[in-house]
């Protein structure tokens, strides 16, 4: 009896065995390209261009401070990054020439160049533009604005990363009180 058993028990192993497949043998993997991160900085997506800024379906056309009446106006600017996001935007036009203060969410960028990041790097300090904390402690950067509804280049000193970022800035003109605009 025993030894029926033991034959009916070695069958049932290898019956067990039959048509399963090897065992793999653990590896470490490398992880899934969806699972890997990079900065947002230095994805494909921030590549940014000019044109993909301010989604409308009609072009517009730039708007130059010697059409705009002078005064101080509350203004919104559309990054090409959202790691460079402002908060707040007051353009400022006087005798054709406008400035705009922009207050900034974070506190990560240390410093702004009108321009791109390549340019930046052959600029003299003299060329940079230095923040302004505010009442609240926010950083404000005032930069010159060449036109409203017109893409700009802005290139901006990340602290942490210490280089420089492409960004396009596009100050609106959509809140302008109708009669700043000259005719």
């Amino acid at each position: 009896m025993m030894k029926k058993l033991i034959v009916l028990f070695l069958a049932a192993l290898l019956l067990a065995g039959c048509g399963a497949a090897p065992a793999a043998p653990e590896t470490t993997a490398a992880p899934a390209a969806a699972e890997t991160t990079a900065a947002p900085e230095t994805t494909a997506a921030a590549e940014t261009t000019a044109e993909t800024v301010v989604e409308t379906t009609v072009p517009l056309e730039p708007i130059y401070g010697d059409k705009i009446a002078d005064g101080t106006y509350e203004i919104t600017v559309d990054s090409s990054s959202s790691m460079f996001k402002i908060v707040k935007c007051v353009l400022v036009v006087e005798n054709g020439k406008m400035t705009a203060t922009m207050t900034m969410s974070g506190q990560g960028y240390g410093k702004l160049f009108m321009g791109t990041g390549e340019a930046a790097l052959a600029a003299g300090e003299d060329q940079f533009i230095p923040f302004v904390l505010n009442e609240e402690g926010a950083k404000e950067f005032t930069v010159p604005v060449e036109a409203l509804d017109m893409p700009i280049d802005c290139a901006a000193w990340s602290i942490k990363k210490e280089k420089w970022y492409d960004r396009v800035l596009v100050f609106e003109s959509a809140q302008m009180p109708a009669e700043a605009l000259k005719a």
